[in-house]
């Protein structure tokens, strides 16, 4: 089975007539024409524009990645396909700066030695696959004899960087009503109103808000009033979704070495079907049962987040080239591997640059581009075929070890959501499963609400899903309580997503796991963190790892041993009840916003006080005054370099990732 072939997953490839020397046509030469007319309509509609009513940005920087895009490397990767994007800021105008000044005759040795130094160090040398989580070089050029043998040497390209998405903005619908929350919102920047920024609108004027556990909750400024958590609308919620795993970018090479699938029948009564698909897995998950009566046990296949680090990668190539395993056994491998928790991580964020060589640093991703936040609100996606109308089909993700789980029955259509301890919790739904046929399923739970979508139609319990919402606090006995949890019965928050059947006969395919937008609490007086080889700082939630904590209750937790220890070992977990609560106050004629990339978006929680050019007069928000307009699209993405009768055509749309910003 072929894997899916939607912009979304595939970059569109030149053909053979694209990329070598083909003599331009009547028919190419009447393309190009039209083209370039194109063009010039286009910048004669966008003067328009940005007189009257719209104008085009450039976004400079990925502080609202994945979700818009500055300057950045466009990868497909080497081994599973997969396509993602690195951040390349450092190679845009801080750079152009740099070689401006090495241009000047006037600069003098030390200084000419010190500028060419610091512009090869700014280039971004390589990233991470966030499917096989492979790091691949971007660059062949200068590179080191001796690289480490997890690293894929054979099949580098020399990638370019892009400029980031061009966007049209609104300018004058503020002028017509207010600013709504969510929205994605461009203004000048209060440390210099030269600048455009661009943020998610999340806190509105008169409230006060609070980042707690990579949500959002807002209460009236007055006296006595509680915080409530604000709940993204769902089809907010299902644009802002971040993929974790796709089935369809399995690697064959870690498969062929031994390396187990991270979907995989928990329960018994599941049949996995794999096949090679160019380098990667084709993946069937199938369950055919006779009729069940209603208390048979549910036949469960979960996910465990089960990822490859360069160590497995090494391991995986030498198998590939020799057939054997160096310096382990296979038994000795598996038995190493453990499941993690879900993080933050985004790979447009999981770059090496040239100077971390340079200062003798490994080829290696700083371990706080991993992800440093374990992530409550996941989803899952997939393609559901049903034989026959009969059985039942369940969804089931885990949060802080308590499951929040939709029970299809597949001869009515009628989903039952329920959640562990709470009976009284049975809203039901009519959805179109009640034949035989295909489906794409969706099941999320963010901001506390339950969400399903079937054929990317939402299916509301209740008016609005609001029989769908529920409170944390009764859930987990105090929301400060949702913390991850495993049991020998139960693994818990090490197998967060699950898919069960009974008395069914349907086959699965196309698995994602998702995640939603952390937003890590923190505020400009606290101290960042140091990353290990580049000195960079960065923020966490919850008390230092290095450092001992103590609780309320006076129960102390040690350091951790190593910076990763927090995500696969349970005896850490307590450190995530000192995760941080901050608190800003948004002031009439104010607002709040936040960039969707948490770990690097310099935005409302960061700003502060002084004269420091990167600082806000008054304090940690937007001034009103300050709002240009809201986002609309990205109407001009990179090009992809080439149309037929060219070998390329600077400036020309890659139309597929044009899009409506939500």
């Amino acid at each position: 089975m072929a894997k899916k072939n939607s912009p979304k997953y595939r970059s569109p490839q030149p053909t053979r007539s694209t990329r070598e020397e083909v003599a331009p046509s009547s028919s190419s030469t009447v393309a190009m024409r039209e083209t370039i007319e194109s063009i010039v309509i286009a910048f004669v509609l966008a003067f328009l524009f940005r007189t009257f009513q719209a104008e085009a940005f450039v976004i400079p920087t990925g502080s609202m990645s994945p979700s818009l895009l500055g300057q950045h490397k466009d990868v497909k990767c080497s081994e599973c396909g997969y396509r993602f994007r690195t951040t390349a800021s450092t190679e845009g105008e801080d750079r152009d700066a740099r070689l401006a000044r090495l241009r000047n005759p006037t600069v003098t040795h030390q200084e000419r030695m010190q500028l060419e130094r610091e512009i090869a160090g700014a280039e971004v040398i390589a990233g991470m696959c966030p499917m096989c989580r492979q790091t691949m070089l971007y660059r062949t050029d200068d590179l080191p004899r001796g690289l480490p043998a997890s690293v894929d040497t054979e099949n580098v390209v020399d990638e370019p960087s892009y400029p980031g998405d061009r966007i049209l903005v609104n300018k004058y619908s503020f002028g017509f009503r207010d600013p709504e929350r969510w929205e994605v919102v461009v203004f000048k920047f209060p440390g210099n109103g030269e600048m455009n920024y661009i943020k998610r609108l999340v806190g509105l004027p008169g409230e006060e808000l609070q980042v707690y556990q990579g949500d959002i909750f807002v209460r009236p400024q007055e006296e006595g009033a509680e915080y409530k958590i604000e709940r993204k609308p769902p089809h907010k919620v299902k644009a802002m979704l971040q993929p974790v795993h796709d089935t369809d970018y399995d690697p064959q090479i870690l498969h062929n070495a031994g390396w187990p699938l991270r979907w995989s029948d928990a329960t018994g009564g599941w049949q996995t079907e794999v096949e090679s698909d160019d380098s990667n897995l084709v993946q069937r998950h199938k369950f055919v049962s006779t009729d069940a009566p209603a208390d048979a046990p549910v036949s469960w296949l979960r996910y465990q987040h089960l990822l490859p680090d360069d160590n497995d990668w090494t391991i995986a190539r030498r198998f590939a080239d020799r057939g054997e395993y160096v310096g382990t056994t296979k038994e000795q491998w598996l038995a190493g591997i453990r499941p993690q928790l879900i993080t933050d991580f985004n790979p447009y964020n999981a770059r090496i640059l040239r100077a971390q060589l340079m200062n003798r640093g490994p080829l290696q991703i700083e371990p706080h581009l991993l992800g440093m936040e374990w992530v409550m609100d996941l989803g899952v996606l997939m393609d559901v075929e049903i034989h026959e109308a009969r059985g039942e089909l369940l969804l089931d993700l885990v949060e802080a070890g308590k499951h929040f789980t939709c029970q299809i029955d597949l001869r009515t259509g009628k989903a039952t959501l329920s959640i562990d301890g709470m009976p009284e919790f049975a809203p039901t739904a009519e959805t179109p499963l009640s034949e035989a046929g295909e489906f794409r399923i969706q099941f999320a739970n963010v901001d506390d609400q339950l969400m399903l979508w079937v054929n990317d139609e939402l299916i509301p319990f209740g008016e609005s899903n609001e029989s769908a919402t529920y409170n944390a606090d009764q859930v987990f006995g105090g929301r400060e309580n949702a913390i991850p949890q495993t049991s020998e019965d139960d693994p818990g928050d090490l197998a967060p997503v699950g898919i069960g059947a009974r008395g069914a006969s349907l086959t699965t395919t196309h698995l994602e796991v998702l995640r939603d937008i952390y937003y890590i609490s923190a505020r400009a007086n606290d101290e960042p963190m140091r990353a290990k080889w580049s000195g960079l700082g960065y923020h966490l939630d919850y008390d230092h790892p290095d450092d001992a904590a103590e609780l309320s209750d006076g129960t102390r937790i040690p350091p951790l041993s190593y910076e990763r220890q927090l995500f696969s070992d349970p005896s850490t977990w307590p450190r995530f009840l000192t995760r941080h609560k901050r608190n800003f106050p948004v002031d009439e004629g104010q607002y709040f916003v936040m960039g969707d990339n948490s770990p690097e978006s310099l935005d409302c929680r960061l700003w502060k006080r002084g004269n420091d050019p990167n600082a806000v007069p008054g304090g940690a928000y937007l001034d009103a005054r300050l709002m240009t307009g809201d986002a609309v699209s990205v109407f001009w993405p990179h090009s992809w370099g080439s149309i037929p009768g060219l070998k390329k055509l600077p400036g020309f749309p890659n139309f597929w990732d044009m899009r409506i910003v939500r």
